[in-house]
């Protein structure tokens, strides 16, 4: 995937995210359709801060730094230690969309020898930007899956009762 793929995809998430939200109840943000799950109020969550610490953080150190180790994050500890089912949603859905498109500015003066540029992603292993922006693209559409798998339950009409036996993909 090249820069202007990655910037694309990167920059249509965020729609789209606000797109699936439009209409939920606080009921059926909070709703966990397992204890391993997400909610979807939890996944925003955690958005927010995988964008904040984690990919913007790593861009930065990518920018700036030769050869930096990146650090990888634990989205399921950080949900349970910053309580992110008991959170509000907008200040969640505007901190996230914010740094989104501070990163966005960011990536729109890359250059192909700053994609180049490389660093060890705890976890992962060496990574070029140009990498990290596949992956970065890659968790959005992760999440955008387990939210497309968990919005019709939660829709549907019987009286707010989804089915429990949903299960997402991981972190």
């Amino acid at each position: 995937m090249g820069l202007e793929d990655a910037v694309i995809a990167l920059a249509g998430m965020p729609a789209a995210l606000e797109q699936r939200l439009q209409g939920l109840t606080d009921a059926q943000l909070r709703f966990k359709p397992g204890a391993e799950s997400f909610s979807v109020l939890e996944s925003v969550c955690h958005l927010r801060d995988i964008e904040v610490e984690g990919y913007a953080r790593r861009l930065g150190l990518l920018l700036r730094e030769e050869d930096p180790v990146l650090p990888d994050l634990d989205g399921s500890a950080l949900a349970r230690e910053r309580g992110y089912n008991e959170q509000p949603l907008q200040p969640a859905l505007e901190a996230f969309l914010s740094m989104r498109r501070r990163c966005l500015a960011i990536l729109a003066d890359v250059t192909p020898k700053e994609l180049a540029r490389g660093g060890h992603f705890e976890n992962v292993g060496e990574v070029t930007l140009g990498r990290l922006l596949e992956l970065w693209v890659e968790h959005d559409q992760g999440h955008m899956r387990e939210l497309d798998e968990l919005l019709p339950q939660l829709r549907q009409p019987q009286a707010g009762q989804p089915k429990p036996s949903l299960s997402l993909l991981g972190r």
